[in-house]
């Protein structure tokens, strides 16, 4: 009698647990995200606070560069569209805007095809940008004085068309 005892009272207590987890199931999967969450802020705090104890230690008078400006080269973002439009404006072709820009005639292409905003070196894009302000006479008189130049020059490392065509 008694192993029939310990039988009923054992699957009582399994009955008992399988119960018990059943109706705590629901509460413990958000307790353990919630758990987790808390950990994340906790750590992200601790490394909020250094940062801040590591800035009060700087000088007063020594200016921090903006975040964006030191990433990005000038702070500003180029698209396709600003570029056509820019060329455009200026009344120049894809071969003439690279040449002002310092880029090949097909990167140009390339940038006018793309939309949204182009990735460009930081010294691409300042050249970008300072042609940005140009006007179409003063973008003229730039390219001449480059091609005054590369005429004065002969010998710069770069051939042109004619001396492919004697080989």
């Amino acid at each position: 009698m008694s192993d029939v005892m310990t039988a009923l009272k054992t699957e009582i207590v399994r009955l008992a647990r399988k119960e018990a987890k059943a109706s705590a199931d629901p509460i413990r999967k958000p307790s353990i995200a919630s758990r987790r969450t808390l950990a994340d802020l906790k750590r992200r705090v601790a490394v909020l606070e250094k940062e801040i104890k590591r800035l009060a230690a700087l000088p007063a008078n020594v200016p921090q560069p903006e975040p964006e400006a030191a990433s990005a080269g000038t702070g500003k973002w180029i698209s396709g569209k600003g570029v056509r439009g820019l060329r455009q404006k200026l009344g120049l072709s894809q071969g003439a805007f690279a040449r002002l820009v310092g880029v090949t005639p097909k990167a140009v292409c390339l940038w006018e095809g793309k939309s949204g905003m182009l990735r460009m070196r930081d010294a691409t894009k300042a050249a970008v940008m300072g042609v940005r302000g140009l006007g179409a006479r003063e973008a003229g008189r730039r390219l001449e004085a480059m091609a005054g130049n590369v005429k004065a020059n002969p010998k710069s490392g770069k051939r042109g068309n004619a001396s492919r065509s004697g080989r």
